[in-house]
């Protein structure tokens, strides 16, 4: 009945429809297929735009059998066999006509709804009649008379339905009409890299490997596998970029890459088949023009994608043609995405040759930045010096651990610019500007009311006024871009101040200068708060000292200690003011409590359980914290009393600063310090303290007791913890029992803290050393360490203070006074 060239470009409703008026042919006897049969058809279109406009406009299948003859009895198949009707002249010119609307009004498809505009136009004496008979010829012209003329819909029915923006093909022998799918719904990126002319550098050898692939006689398919941030696009663009500039062999002078947009190829694919159709006629397209390169960005979404019931994804569509080599197609997937998709396929996998990128290097990712600095300067209006060039790099690699270079890297100096730049700007001329904009808005409200009331000659005056305010914030804007001036600098300091906000780690941890000073009063400073643990603080400094001043291994924790000794004699306090001194806030402190995780299974809980298990898929308890967390002070508190394969873990973060959780992600813990609490030969140490407060006399004979018991504990500990573990400690510090002069300085210090306090709230809070004599003896006590201390400044000095202060509100001086063995507050 039809030719197959009358179907192309058509949507799936008007073949339908075209084919349906060939059938009405037969049962009303025609011999050719007329115009009114191809109204009908889409009258019994059913969810088409045509069909839903014909019945919004009132008409019904009962005015069809005025203008039709009877229908034949016999079946449509005996029928066919006696009469094959053809297209009559009358419908040709009509199905020329629609061709010709769709084109002027940029759709690439013919639908129902031009073929019904077409039918409108038409002077077939019977369609006319039907129409008469309807009653909406008038109405329809004037609907057509407002058809738009830049791509719109062209009626209220096809907003439903999303149209690409690109016209139909009127010239097959034009190159660019030849090309329309691929216009549509690809990216040219020969012309996009030109006009976004951005440098592509340090990548040299792997555009040269995709040159090679690219003129292969098979597999000639290049796919390019690499973490995210490594430049995988960014290297396809290069490829774009040497083709435009001629830097090629002769096999890829004229080649075009066209990226592939997944997304908008599957949108708007309603009915069954349509996604398919669209892939198919691009891939037609780009087989045609063997100066097309496919590229595929994230090709692992085409493992599935428009794959509705009883159809085919995108990848068993492009199988058949990459696998007679009709394309050339380039992919970009990350490691996990190929592994879970394109290698459980290896039909498609087989198809590409893998082409793995490799984070650059600290040195390449500093070459690239160069390369690129001149393009973020002109942009910013920014002066970028080299050492801060070299700091978004370094302090990149070392503080955003989650991400890759050079993308990690370009970011934060792009960041940092943008900064620079806002600092600098005024906001002098933003707040003017802003001001302008109230009051045009204001007028123009004022305006818009005047009319509607028709008071025309005061809106001519706002109308005067409101061009007067446009002047201004015209003026305004040119002043602000003028006051821009010369470049301004920036400097490694803002690198680490983008950091700081970046990572929310302090800027003095960050910033070199600040962090060297800082660490370099470490000691004196943990001195201060920490009593009677002079060795231990010691040897803690001097592994920080070896850590930020880059002596010590970088791929190693900053510090590895275990904390062994009495109880109360500062190890948690120890812990705190360390997480206080390096990382600012003692809320920098991740306390994983070992007694949880006695059972064998319970390491699932630290790093994420495992693929078909429950909880897969929400992380661990360590590896997530740590994740958000990377600058903190892990603490694994009683360490004996979790499973030995739990503490297995321990020999990655202690040896290579990272730990692998259950879906693969790498943990970063070289920024952090590891801390591990034991209880091991406390009974030891409390049994020493005793007999050292009982022997006071003799300290030289206790000292070397307790050094006794040291080496005993070390020796035990063996048979709690494996000596891998053990080895990859920075130290074991067993802390000293407290003497009675080192629980006098503790008191002495808390009693500070409540004196504090209590200025905080006006009051004069005065005491004797005999007070501070008397809390000390009562909190000796070996079994308990300082724990005491708190303990009972809170019962005898606290409580006594409030008590005084409630009975008489107004006091602002309270003195505490020893009486009848206890503390008075006066």
């Amino acid at each position: 009945m039809f030719q197959s060239e009358i179907f192309e470009k058509m949507t799936l409703h008007a073949k339908k429809s075209l084919t349906e008026a060939g059938v009405l042919a037969l049962h009303y006897r025609s011999e050719r297929i007329e115009p009114i049969h191809l109204l009908f058809a889409i009258h019994l279109e059913e969810g088409s735009l045509g069909s839903n406009m014909l019945k919004s406009l009132g008409f019904k299948r009962s005015y069809f059998n005025s203008v039709l003859p009877a229908r034949s009895k016999k079946s449509a198949h005996s029928i066919n066999k006696e009469l094959q009707p053809m297209p009559s002249a009358s419908l040709k010119s009509l199905i020329t006509r629609a061709y010709s609307l769709a084109s002027t009004f940029s759709y690439p498809y013919v639908g129902t709804e031009h073929l019904v505009y077409a039918l409108i136009e038409s002077n077939d004496e019977t369609i006319q009649k039907i129409f008469q008979k309807a009653s909406i010829k008038k109405d329809a012209i004037e609907m057509l008379s407002q058809l738009p003329a830049d791509g719109e819909p062209l009626s209220e029915f096809s907003k439903s339905v999303p149209f690409p923006e690109i016209g139909l093909s009127k010239n097959k022998d034009s190159d660019a009409n030849s090309l329309s799918n691929l216009n549509q719904f690809c990216i040219n990126l020969n012309e996009e890299s030109e006009k976004r002319d951005e440098i592509i550098t340090g990548r040299d050898m792997e555009i040269e490997r995709i040159v090679h692939i690219l003129g292969r006689k098979s597999k000639n398919n290049p796919l390019l596998i690499g973490d995210p941030g490594v430049g995988k696009t960014a290297l396809v663009s290069g490829l774009a970029r040497k083709i435009n500039s001629g830097d090629v062999p002769h096999y890829l002078a004229n080649k075009t890459v066209f990226s592939l947009d997944m997304a908008l190829v599957v949108a708007g694919t309603t009915f069954r088949g349509e996604f398919e159709n669209r892939l198919k006629e691009i891939i037609s397209e780009a087989s045609r023009n063997r100066n097309v390169i496919l590229f595929i960005d994230e090709i692992h979404s085409i493992v599935g994608a428009g794959n509705s019931q009883g159809g085919l994804d995108a990848a068993n569509i492009l199988k058949p043609a990459l696998s007679k080599g009709d394309i050339q197609c380039i992919g970009a997937t990350t490691y996990s995405e190929y592994k879970r998709y394109i290698e459980k396929d290896p039909a498609l996998a087989r198809r590409f040759q893998p082409l793995q990128l490799v984070e650059p290097t600290v040195k390449s990712a500093k070459s690239i930045l160069r390369r690129l600095k001149p393009q973020y300067e002109k942009f910013h209006n920014v002066s970028i010096s080299n050492d801060a060039l070299e700091a978004a790099v370094e302090l990149s690699v070392r503080y955003i651990s989650d991400r890759f270079l050079p993308d990690k890297a370009i970011d934060l100096l792009d960041e940092t610019a943008s900064a620079v730049k806002n600092r600098i700007v005024s906001s002098q001329w933003s707040k003017l500007i802003k001001k302008y904009e109230t009051e045009h808005k204001k007028m123009a409200g004022a305006k818009e009311r005047l009319v509607q009331q028709q008071k025309y000659n005061e809106a001519m005056k706002l109308q005067r006024k409101e061009s007067a305010i446009l002047k201004k914030i015209s003026e305004t804007r040119k002043r602000q871009e003028d006051s821009k001036g010369d470049p301004s600098p920036l400097a490694k300091e803002d690198v680490a101040m983008t950091v700081s906000r970046i990572t929310g780690i302090p800027l003095e941890r960050i910033s070199t200068q600040q962090t060297k000073s800082k660490l370099a009063f470490i000691e004196k400073n943990l001195a201060k708060n920490i009593i009677g643990q002079d060795r231990a603080i010691k040897t803690i400094s001097q592994v920080l000292l070896r850590s930020h001043s880059g002596i010590s291994d970088p791929e190693r924790p900053m510090g590895s200690f275990l904390f062994l000794g009495p109880t109360g004699v500062g190890k948690t306090m120890t812990a705190k003011m360390l997480a206080r001194e390096v990382f600012a806030t003692e809320n920098s402190i991740i306390k994983i409590d070992m007694s949880e995780f006695s059972e064998k299974h319970a390491i699932a809980r630290l790093v994420g359980a495992p693929a078909g298990y429950v909880g897969y898929g929400e992380g661990g308890t360590l590896t997530e914290k740590v994740r958000h967390k990377p600058y903190s002070l892990v603490l694994f508190d009683e360490i004996e009393k979790a499973h030995p394969d739990v503490l297995n873990i321990l020999l990655q973060i202690l040896e290579d600063g990272l730990l692998t959780d259950a879906e693969g992600r790498q943990v970063n813990f070289k920024n952090t310090i590891v801390i591990l609490t034991s209880n091991i030969g406390t009974s030891e140490f409390t049994e020493s303290a005793r007999l050292g407060f009982r022997q006071m006399e003799d300290k030289k004979s206790f000292s070397k007791k307790f050094d006794d018991i040291k080496s005993d504990v070390v020796k035990k500990l063996s048979q709690h913890m494996k000596p891998e573990i053990i080895n990859r400690l920075d130290h074991i510090i067993i802390f000293d029992a407290l003497s009675e002069d080192e629980l006098a300085k503790i008191v002495s210090n808390e009693m500070k803290n409540v004196v504090r306090r209590s200025e905080q709230r006006g009051i004069d809070l005065n005491f004797s050393k005999k007070i501070e004599a008397f809390i000390t003896k009562k909190s000796l006590a070996a079994e308990y360490g300082a724990r005491l201390v708190r303990k009972n400044i809170q019962d005898l000095v606290e409580t006594e203070i409030a008590r005084s202060i409630m009975e008489n509100p107004d006091k602002k001086s309270v003195t505490l006074e020893i009486k009848q063995d206890r503390i008075i507050a006066k």
